[in-house]
């Protein structure tokens, strides 16, 4: 049975770390907040935060706004720089993210374009939820800075 011993030493060196699975479920989230923003279709931040959170609140204003004045945002991907687990179950999680907004622009209607200013780094707290749709976003907020 020794066998046994190197097969699960092998599946936990193909599965990815803790960090890693949640970097990896922030991505897919944002891909569909990007394609919210793109397409100016509220309605996709459903998929992304849980009803009622302020953060799905703010992109969904920001959303109306653009759409109200002709524009569609390109390229709104926001990388994960860093991401540490503070606390996770199998229902919720609290994680240390560090990210950043890519190079994004404004598409207009007239066909004209507005790149975006660059973003700095930003770190948040993010509390992710297991809804019966799937992962969603309950919270962000910033990240206290800690005292050294």
């Amino acid at each position: 049975m020794d066998w046994v011993w190197v097969l699960i030493a092998v599946l936990r060196a193909a599965s990815p770390a803790p960090d890693d699975q949640w970097v990896t479920r922030l991505s897919a989230l944002d891909e569909v907040r990007a394609e919210a923003f793109a397409t100016t279709d509220a309605a996709l931040l459903d998929r992304v935060y849980v009803r009622g959170s302020r953060a799905g609140e703010a992109d969904a204003a920001t959303l109306a706004d653009y759409r109200r004045r002709g524009g569609q945002v390109l390229g709104a991907d926001l990388r994960v720089i860093s991401c540490r687990v503070l606390s996770a179950s199998s229902s919720r999680a609290r994680l240390d993210v560090v990210d950043q907004l890519g190079p994004a622009r404004v598409v207009w209607a007239d066909g004209s374009a507005s790149e975006l200013p660059r973003d700095e780094p930003s770190r948040r707290v993010i509390t992710v939820v297991r809804t019966s749709e799937g992962w969603r976003i309950a919270g962000v907020s910033p990240r206290p800075s800690s005292r050294r």
